[in-house]
């Protein structure tokens, strides 16, 4: 069984060069709907499992590159580098993102079975929502535009990566999708740090996380 996305990303994710300014939220996160207000998915049976779980993972492979490529061309280590000394891991908040113990999980996947692979697509999936969840107050909390829209690029690429792996979920009878994630799971202590050095800690924190996040993934897909 495999599924064809008839409609992809809405437009509502367009990168734009305006100067950053604080946008009401919509209703629904966009990490409930990653393909999508008017997405159709629509499934088809499949005589050869095997084979559509090999182009899952190699879809999913190449969206993962996508995504890899374009956070490593953001060069977050410029944009922040006025944090990034000196910053603790303790200090890496908030503490409900996938960590160390997370992606140990996921590079231990690197030598086993594609099915064993996809049995791991809701975990990656429920992460995944949490990430965004932190990247939209990001986005809010910017004031710099040059930053903001990189991580409004990289908010595009964490969405199309959710997207997929939504996409792999619905098509194999085998799996379900996990619950979504709410924003009640970001603190308003969080939300709101005390002053602006504690967000620029609390955002970096983020972006590492999600840059080793990835990069464990990276060894799965081994590209």
């Amino acid at each position: 069984m495999f599924i064809k996305k008839v409609c992809l990303i809405s437009a509502i994710f367009a990168v734009t060069s305006a100067a950053p300014k604080r946008i009401s939220r919509s209703t629904v996160p966009i990490w409930h709907m990653p393909c999508g207000e008017d997405s159709n998915l629509e499934v088809t049976s499949s005589e050869n499992f095997e084979e559509d779980i090999k182009s899952n993972l190699e879809s999913l492979r190449l969206q993962h590159q996508l995504t890899m490529n374009d956070y490593l061309n953001r060069d977050y280590e410029y944009l922040y580098e006025r944090v990034r000394i000196g910053i603790h891991d303790h200090q890496y908040i908030p503490n409900w993102l996938p960590g160390k113990k997370d992606t140990n999980l996921v590079r231990r996947l690197a030598n086993v079975n594609s099915q064993t692979i996809i049995n791991h697509f809701p975990k990656l999936h429920m992460d995944l929502q949490k990430f965004a969840v932190a990247f939209e107050e990001l986005i809010e909390d910017e004031p710099n535009s040059q930053i903001q829209n990189a991580l409004r690029t990289t908010q595009l690429y964490l969405t199309m990566m959710l997207c997929e792996v939504e996409s792999h979920i619905i098509a194999l009878p085998s799996l379900r999708l996990p619950i979504r994630v709410e924003r009640s799971i970001m603190s308003s202590i969080e939300r709101n740090p005390v002053d602006n050095t504690r967000r620029l800690i609390r955002d970096w924190g983020v972006l590492l996380k999600y840059r080793d996040y990835l990069h464990a993934w990276r060894h799965v897909f081994n590209y």
